[in-house]
């Protein structure tokens, strides 16, 4: 690190005498005036550096920010899916998708921020209501082809074996129909 420390100074001690030197034939610059005092000269120096550093640091954060622009515009639909975690929750039969993620993360985040302003119980119970209207159906009648509760564990929606009928559970139990009695 001393090593390189020295170098950098080396290299700005020999900026500093190119810079002093007009050119051929020319007197080197005074690098100081009389009527200027030392500590002004210095304090100039530094924030012509810190100017200097600021321009840097302005334009490496602009071609940053233009970096990190163009990654987001471009189509990563399912950036999840292309990694690791998200080949490892393909492989599981995991249905997530990316805004289904980061609808979970931004809900853990709400609950958090309203925990800590002491009203996670009525954040919780609003999202479980929430929940419920947007999982239950709409009373529109099925479609063809689409599964109902009952026939995606059953396809052919065949009675499972060892079930009972309405009528096998009324007669064990001893009620009998009206018409009967």
């Amino acid at each position: 690190m001393e090593k390189k420390l020295a170098e950098f100074r080396a290299r700005r001690q020999g900026e500093h005498v190119v810079k002093g030197d007009q050119g051929p034939g020319t007197q080197p610059r005074a690098t100081h005036t009389t009527s200027e005092p030392e500590e002004t000269r210095a304090f100039n120096q530094i924030s012509q550096s810190e100017v200097k550093f600021h321009r840097v640091y302005h334009q490496l954060l602009i071609c940053l920010f233009n970096q990190l622009l163009l990654f987001l515009l471009q189509d990563r639909s399912d950036w999840l899916l292309d990694s690791a975690v998200g080949r490892w929750l393909a492989s599981r039969q995991f249905v997530i998708s990316n805004v289904t993620l980061l609808k979970v993360l931004l809900w853990l985040v709400l609950l958090g921020l309203f925990v800590e302003l002491e009203f996670g119980l009525p954040f919780f119970v609003i999202s479980l209501f929430y929940w419920l209207y947007e999982g239950l159906r709409s009373p529109a009648p099925r479609e063809p082809g689409e599964l109902s509760a009952y026939s995606v564990f059953n396809p052919n929606c065949q009675p499972l074996l060892g079930t009972l009928t309405a009528e096998q559970l009324e007669g064990e139990m001893g009620y009998k129909p009206l018409a009967s009695r």
